[in-house]
């Protein structure tokens, strides 16, 4: 787990960044959008962010063995390893949208390790380790969850509208929704389209501290073993999975 003393360095850090490099006057040419071979884009904050966190856990990487895994800059895949999305969210960032985070997971195996998320427009964190309650109750007669905003406008998620007791919000960034889902914000996170590890690593391990598990079709994901992971993912508490799966999944 990262100290206090580390965290807070990242932090600011990346609060500068963002502080420098967004001009909402001028938001394209601030970020110096361009767009990547596979046709997402990519902003200067992206990069910087990537560059400044490696540079700060360099220490892992030359004395402890660590690789170092970030979308920007994808070195190599394996534990332990530094799996980070500099700006998870990045069509929302080019949007002037706050749905947008850091999402650094410091993992030691494949099903263990700790995790920052980090949204610099409006200060909303959540590590590893902070100390939190349990709710005494759930929802029981209607599940409240957040989808992918990309997803939504496809259609791709029509056949929810109309599902008694089940309800979804579109936002954007997979690691900003899982974040939020282990915040208690909502019950569920679910996931058509598949993902990249370094979209949901820090968020996985968030939620599965608090009690949130990762399910892909019928069968539980215990590890992150693999560079991308196929859709139909459902974060949830096991007791909605059987509910949540027959009312999301077509």
């Amino acid at each position: 787990m990262l100290s206090d003393e580390k965290l807070d360095i990242l932090r600011k850090g990346v609060s500068e960044i963002v502080k420098k490099r967004v001009n909402p006057l001028s938001l394209s040419d601030s970020l110096k959008i361009s767009q990547k071979s596979d046709l997402s884009i990519v902003t200067i904050v992206d990069t910087e962010i990537s560059d400044f966190i490696h540079f700060q856990l360099s220490a892992l990487i030359k004395t402890q063995g660590f690789h170092f895994f970030s979308e920007e800059d994808p070195q190599s895949f394996g534990f332990p390893s530094i799996i980070l999305d500099p700006i998870d969210g990045t069509r929302e960032l080019a949007k002037g949208l706050g749905e947008c985070v850091v999402s650094l997971a410091i993992m030691q195996t494949a099903s263990t390790g700790s995790a920052w998320i980090y949204n610099p427009f409006t200060g909303f964190e959540i590590t590893s380790g902070q100390p939190f309650v349990d709710a005494v109750t759930f929802n029981e007669d209607r599940l409240f969850g957040y989808v992918s905003r990309s997803d939504m406008k496809k259609g791709l998620l029509s056949h929810i509208e109309d599902v008694e007791g089940v309800h979804v919000e579109p936002r954007g960034s997979i690691a900003f929704k899982l974040a939020l889902l282990a915040s208690g914000a909502c019950d569920f996170v679910y996931s058509k389209t598949p993902k990249n590890v370094w979209d949901i690593a820090a968020g996985t391990l968030l939620c599965w501290e608090r009690g949130f598990k990762l399910f892909q079709g019928d069968t539980e994901i215990v590890s992150l073993d693999c560079e991308r992971v196929s859709g139909e993912l459902i974060w949830c508490r096991e007791k909605d999975f059987e509910r949540l799966r027959n009312s999301l999944v077509n």
